[in-house]
């Protein structure tokens, strides 16, 4: 039999106490999926953006044998949030495009868009290719993200920072044919770290991993983003070579 001293009651009541709390706090530190997935979306930039980035396809020397221009539109924090994805040639003009909106509780919009000047036209799948590279929509828009649901499956680590892992299936409205996708999200940033995903045949067809990020104006930004292609193990590299609100103020240069 345990022996509580006497006077000793309360103290053990304090302790549960403490004990509850704590596994209070630790509950709220590590949520579930939906919730983890909700942080992550909030901890986008809330102001209008515009990314200029590269494009780079490399070989498996790991050399730059093509790169395409796309310019990144965001407004993640817009009561409707919206990015825009251009893609332009050689000498600055457009050659397509994706704009995707994400109303509260229902699917997402899109309009995809052709030549300069553009023409609307169909957008079949997020996994169409663009221009010709081995990367599609689906990688470059991350539109994954806006999926519902999610459970964490399990711990890892990506560059060093600890993650966890959580685990997405296609809604049936998604416009891709990714089947499920991984997600490595750091819960002390709730920035995605890397994203693997999966066809209807549980293989693996496309891995994204971060290779360098950038903290600007307390805003933490993903500067290099490698994209590779399975089972071709070919490699895309998302590079951004610059960052300014949509207002023209320049926040960041190569």
């Amino acid at each position: 039999m345990f022996y509580v001293p006497k006077g000793g009651t309360w103290l053990c009541m304090v302790a549960m106490a403490l004990l509850t709390g704590a596994i209070a706090n630790a509950q709220s530190l590590y949520p579930d999926g939906p919730e983890l997935m909700a942080r992550l979306r909030s901890a986008l930039p809330d102001i209008p953006l515009r990314l200029e980035s590269d494009l780079q396809a490399r070989n498996h020397r790991g050399e730059i044998v093509r790169v395409v221009k796309a310019t990144m539109d965001v407004d993640w924090g817009a009561a409707e949030p919206m990015a825009q994805y251009v893609i332009r040639d050689r000498f600055g003009s457009e050659k397509e495009s994706l704009t995707i909106t994400w109303p509260y509780g229902a699917p997402p919009r899109y309009r995809y868009t052709q030549g300069d000047p553009p023409e609307e036209t169909s957008l079949a799948d997020l996994n169409q290719v663009i221009d010709e590279l081995d990367v599609s929509w689906a990688e470059l828009s991350l539109s994954f993200l806006w999926w519902p649901g999610g459970e964490i499956i399990d711990t890892d680590r990506v560059r060093g920072r600890f993650c966890h892992v959580v685990e997405l299936s296609a809604p049936e409205d998604a416009v891709t044919s990714y089947a499920r996708v991984r997600l490595w999200i750091d819960p002390e940033t709730y920035l995605l770290m890397r994203a693997d995903a999966f066809d209807d045949q549980d293989t693996l067809v496309r891995r994204l991993e971060v290779k360098s990020l950038r903290k600007i104006d307390e805003i933490w930004m993903v500067q290099n983003l490698d994209i590779f292609a399975f089972p071709s193990r070919s490699r895309v590299t998302l590079r951004v070579r610059s960052l300014e609100t949509l207002d023209g103020r320049l926040m960041w240069v190569e």
